[in-house]
């Protein structure tokens, strides 16, 4: 037995799946935010705004609250499209996974468990003869050494060649 199990999907894992991809998805938003101060435009803004208005006013708070109001606005900026992500998956496919992804053909999902409860999910699509695939592992340090990565990854090659894998 691997030490991390991969099985389908069962209706009682729900919750702490959807748990799970919710925040999964909401950890994108710090790299986003980060990416998004690197950029040469965003650097130009927040030097150009109180710049310019520090210049027009003579005010330094105004000049410094210019720019906290920026950060925050860019930090909303970099929420909003993860969150509308999660909602509209949550309100499509993974609205009914079984009938989405277990009843359909050539798709499946599988989660991946650690201690006993859900550490991962995988989610594979095939839909007009394109694959789409969801995978969210939760961030434990013993899954991440045991790499049950890995074992997602021959579970879904076996998939794409055909072959059929025995859970």
């Amino acid at each position: 037995m691997a030490p991390h199990p991969i099985r389908k999907y069962q209706e009682s894992d729900r919750k702490r799946v959807l748990d799970l991809f919710s925040q999964g998805m909401v950890e994108h938003i710090p790299a986003t935010f980060h990416h998004t101060l690197k950029l040469p435009q965003t650097l130009l803004l927040l030097l150009g705004v109180p710049v310019s208005l520090l210049l027009a006013t003579g005010s330094w708070l105004l000049a410094l609250g210019s720019n906290v109001t920026l950060l925050v606005f860019l930090w909303l900026l970099a929420r909003y499209p993860w969150r509308k992500y999660v909602v509209t998956c949550l309100h499509t496919d993974l609205a009914d996974i079984t009938k989405s992804y277990l009843r359909a053909c050539g798709s499946c999902f599988w989660v991946a468990e650690s201690g006993g409860q859900v550490a991962g999910i995988v989610g594979e699509r095939n839909k007009d003869f394109s694959m789409s695939t969801r995978v969210t592992f939760e961030n434990i340090p013993d899954y991440v050494e045991n790499r049950a990565g890995s074992e997602v990854e021959k579970l879904q090659s076996h998939r794409a060649k055909g072959q059929d894998v025995a859970l």
